[in-house]
């Protein structure tokens, strides 16, 4: 079930997943990292303690884990174990101990370890059970909860809540009413019919959340991709970035697919910070939004890539600040593409050169920048770009859809993470304008 909710947490870092039945969470969990793990690195905690579907990958004689790094300091490197056939998803076991008690949830090193993950743009899924003492304050430190099971457990206030969307009853009767319509043109009305009739059962089964996956994977194909495209024309107020939505009625908020990005970045786009707003938010479904993350420093030297990588495009260094962190890192960001796709492609072609590992590299989506120049031609760039490296700031290039190159700094989720770049530049006195970047790279 994991796999079919996994694109709830492409803007995610960092997650417990908790149910009553720890089998299942863990289950849950080993579906989401399977598929993340195709584009970044995963880790599962095991904070239930040998729980069967993480036990039976454990490897090897070394019962060192979580309860052994947390209570004793053990390495968690040592205590990590890749599994087999995915190399970039590993597994940290409970340990020797019992780790299901209030001193290894209630630790703040949860809080250190949150920041590292999304410091390098992987994911941690922290399978917990709600009842252990100190389950609050985990969900607080790891910064967000996705709840799974029927009932599903009770999540601590003020804590984020990740849960599977649920389709509004007219969408669910607008489905049913075109597959009624493609039977009226079909000579098989008897089937269609019955497939209308399972989306009426779709409607009611939905309210168990997270079995809506289940229920997918048991319908015709066709079907299946009919309601998909229903479903991705929805929007939301939500930002998946920040998680913090309203919450709806029964106290969960429901994050939208990754099929509607731009939707997300609406209410981040509305927001201000420190008298931030976004110039251009018209242009938010052309925002060449995602990138690959190659590297961060401490510093802005130290974060400055080789000539080779330079010569990559659109390469930006944004300052950034970890969750639950006050020092300032700069990330390196390459590329600009309008879909994800091509970032991977991208990604694929740096892993090829050798540019990167065959293990490094993440993809993000970053669909805000800072405008620095525009209307340029595409000859005189590479001179305004020259002249901004001198004052020290970071810019790259992109090509308009009239021709016209478009001259940025900096990489960035939300509006909120933009700021401290904004402050960088205002106090170097550099007039820059916040925008969802557009173009592409030549």
């Amino acid at each position: 079930m994991g796999r079919n909710a996994a694109t709830l947490l492409d803007a995610v870092n960092s997650v417990v997943i908790a149910a009553h039945d720890p089998a299942a969470a863990a289950s849950f969990a080993l579906g989401l990292a399977r598929v993340h793990g195709s584009t970044r690195r995963v880790a599962i905690a095991d904070l239930v303690g040998e729980v069967a579907p993480l036990q039976s990958l454990v490897t090897g004689d070394d019962g060192h884990g979580i309860s052994d790094s947390f209570l004793y300091g053990v390495s968690l490197n040592k205590i990590a174990r890749p599994l087999e056939g995915s190399g970039n998803v590993f597994l940290m076991p409970s340990g020797t101990e019992s780790v299901a008690n209030e001193t290894v949830y209630r630790n703040e090193r949860w809080r250190k370890l949150a920041a590292g993950f999304h410091q390098v743009g992987a994911l941690l899924l922290v399978v917990a059970v709600p009842d252990t003492p100190g389950f609050a304050d985990l969900c607080a430190y790891v910064g967000a909860v996705f709840p799974i099971g029927e009932p599903a457990p009770t999540v601590p206030a003020g804590v984020p809540v990740i849960a599977v969307p649920r389709p509004t009853p007219r969408e669910v009767e607008r489905v049913v009413a075109k597959a009624r319509a493609v039977g009226s043109e079909d000579s098989r009305s008897r089937n269609t019919k019955l497939i209308a009739a399972g989306f009426a059962v779709i409607g009611i089964a939905i309210i168990v959340g997270v079995l809506w996956g289940k229920i997918l994977e048991m319908l015709p194909a066709g079907v299946t991709k009919q309601f998909a495209r229903d479903t991705a024309n929805r929007t939301s107020n939500v930002s998946a970035d920040s998680l913090t939505a309203q919450p709806s009625n029964s106290g969960v908020v429901a994050l939208p697919p990754t099929t509607t990005p731009a939707a997300r970045d609406t209410s981040a786009a509305q927001a201000q910070s420190r008298g931030l707003t976004v110039a251009n938010p018209q242009d938010s479904l052309l925002a060449s939004a995602y990138a690959v993350y190659l590297v961060a420093g401490s510093t802005r030297e130290s974060a400055t890539p080789e000539s080779r990588i330079q010569a990559l495009p659109a390469v930006a260094i944004s300052p950034v600040i970890l969750d639950g962190d006050t020092v300032q890192w700069f990330r390196v960001t390459v590329g600009a593409s309008e879909d994800r796709s091509s970032a991977e492609a991208l990604l694929a072609r740096l892993r090829t050169a050798k540019i990167l590992g065959q293990a490094s590299g993440t993809i993000v989506r970053v669909p805000f920048a800072f405008r620095l120049e525009e209307g340029l031609s595409p000859e005189g760039a590479p001179r305004v770009i020259a002249e901004y490296e001198k004052q020290g700031i970071s810019a790259y290039a992109l090509k308009q859809s009239d021709g016209r190159v478009t001259v940025f700094t900096g990489a960035h989720e939300t509006v909120q993470k933009a700021r401290y770049l904004a402050d960088s530049l205002r106090t170097q006195g550099v007039k820059a304008v916040l925008v969802y970047r557009t173009g592409r790279a030549f």
